[in-house]
């Protein structure tokens, strides 16, 4: 009984030998160089597919050809290995924030890198530093920072990934104080197109280091981790909204221009415009008493606003009134798909009267739902680094044009045609020729040196070294020569 018990055992191993044959046997060339993945892989057709690719803009759809869901670097160059083997497309995708839906590869059959579980967060609060995976999004870094004590300047929206945001630039509500978020990167991880993992600093790959701070979302490797600097959280900070008539525009864009380069630079502002409605959401990085001072020379210059708040809370308690979300969406961040194209532009001198009357003009016409945000910049994140890529430092605000929610295709169609008509001739006129490469933009004209500037040349030289053969690539990356 125990010989043929013991005979059964063996054919049993035996058959499932067999079978795991079979299967390496059948398997695609894709599934088999995959195999020794150890986070989840997700092909098209696993009924969760669909889902897993949705994310913020829904304006966009590509189908990739695998979701691989990393759970470390070794997983990361194996994928890359894979792909050069197999001649395929690949890309990274950090939080899936891209406007053009790019961390899908912005086409299809694309083998998409996910960096969700890699999300360690790892805090030394004596050197004031962190080590963070590429694939935390704000709100989490924020929470977990916070409660240390700490901050990093980035964006106020909790489901956008670090990974693109910091490595296209990255402002937020404490940029003014801090700069971009790419300006407080010490070091990263990145694994290139031999598979190989890299150390990244102003020290070790210095080129490196210059092209993926501003550059480096997504053409020149799989970037995993970050160091980043930390800044002490205040003990109060003071989040600030003010709304005003919107036939008062003029005049407040006049205080905009004349006072808003002169703040404090603890105060960072942004202006929002509709065809309804004007109104001013800021934060000073202290309490209230300071922020009502602080806030005067503009206020003062500005029409009377028809309300006013200061509202005196922790830096994380502004980041949940900053994000519009529910409080547990900060923590626990998830995408809120809808349709929307945005555009993008600098402005070096402020904004004429006339050019205001343009953009109020067509923000009452277009024929979707439009807004624009004016993002004040200035202090410290108008400070030249040479060992940045990062080029837009001498604008005094920043504007996001976005067209959303229409009802249908054509109306989308129609919105989107609007938008890039109207972006085109109101940036010839009105703005500098820059565009801010966070808010990426398929259709505009001359990226490459409204996006980069003088360093374009620079970091294709760079992506030449390290990436010749183009394995990251996407329709607005950093091109090799030839």
């Amino acid at each position: 009984m125990k010989s043929m018990k013991k005979l059964n055992i063996i054919l049993f191993f035996l058959w499932c030998i067999l079978l795991i044959n079979l299967v390496k046997v059948n398997a695609s060339p894709l599934t088999s160089c995959l195999s020794s993945i150890k986070g989840q892989t997700v092909y098209p057709n696993n009924k969760t597919f669909p889902s897993l690719i949705l994310d913020e803009n829904l304006y966009v759809n590509y189908t990739p050809s695998v979701l691989i869901y990393a759970a470390n670097n070794q997983d990361v160059q194996t994928s890359i290995n894979c792909a050069t083997k197999l001649k395929m497309d690949i890309t990274a995708r950090s939080g899936g924030h891209s406007y053009e839906k790019y961390g899908l590869g912005g086409r299809n059959n694309v083998m998409v890198v996910d960096l969700t579980n890699i999300n360690e967060i790892t805090i030394d609060s004596k050197a004031k530093t962190a080590k963070i995976g590429a694939g935390n999004r704000l709100g989490v870094i924020y929470d977990k920072l916070s409660q240390a004590g700490f901050l990093i300047p980035a964006g106020t929206c909790p489901s956008v990934g670090i990974g693109g945001h910091a490595l296209g630039g990255g402002y937020g509500f404490a940029g003014r104080k801090y700069g971009f978020a790419a300006d407080n990167i010490i070091s990263m991880e990145m694994v290139d197109a031999n598979g190989k993992l890299l150390q990244v600093d102003k020290q070790t790959n210095a080129d490196l280091f210059f092209a993926l701070r501003g550059a480096g979302g997504g053409s020149f490797g799989i970037v995993t981790s970050f160091v980043f600097k930390l800044h002490e959280v205040p003990p109060q900070v003071t989040s600030m909204q003010f709304q005003f008539r919107r036939s008062q525009v003029q005049q407040l864009f006049t205080a905009y221009n004349e006072v808003g380069p002169t703040l404090d630079n603890n105060i960072v502002l942004s202006v929002s415009l509709d065809k309804d409605s004007l109104s001013i959401d800021g934060l000073y990085l202290g309490p209230a008493k300071n922020a009502k001072d602080a806030m005067k020379p503009f206020l003062s210059r500005a029409p009377k606003p028809t309300s006013s708040n200061f509202k005196q809370e922790t830096f994380f308690d502004s980041v949940v009134t900053f994000s519009y979300v529910p409080p547990n969406d900060v923590v626990k961040p998830k995408h809120h798909p809808y349709f929307f194209k945005a555009k993008s532009f600098f402005v070096n001198k402020g904004l004429t009267s006339e050019a205001i009357d343009t953009l109020s003009n067509f923000l009452s016409t277009v024929s979707c739902s439009t807004y624009a945000l004016f993002d004040l910049l200035g202090g410290t994140a108008n400070i030249v680094d040479d060992t940045s890529s990062f080029m837009h430092r001498d604008s005094i605000y920043g504007i996001q044009l976005v067209g959303s929610d229409w009802k249908n295709k054509a109306q989308g169609d129609k919105c989107v045609k609007e938008l890039n008509d109207f972006g085109k001739n109101f940036q010839s006129k009105f703005t500098s020729y820059f565009s801010y490469q966070n808010y990426i933009d398929r259709d505009l004209d001359d990226w490459q040196t409204r996006y980069y500037g003088q360093n374009f040349n620079k970091l294709v030289d760079i992506k030449t070294k390290y990436d010749p053969n183009n394995l990251f690539k996407f329709p607005q990356s950093i091109p090799v020569k030839g």
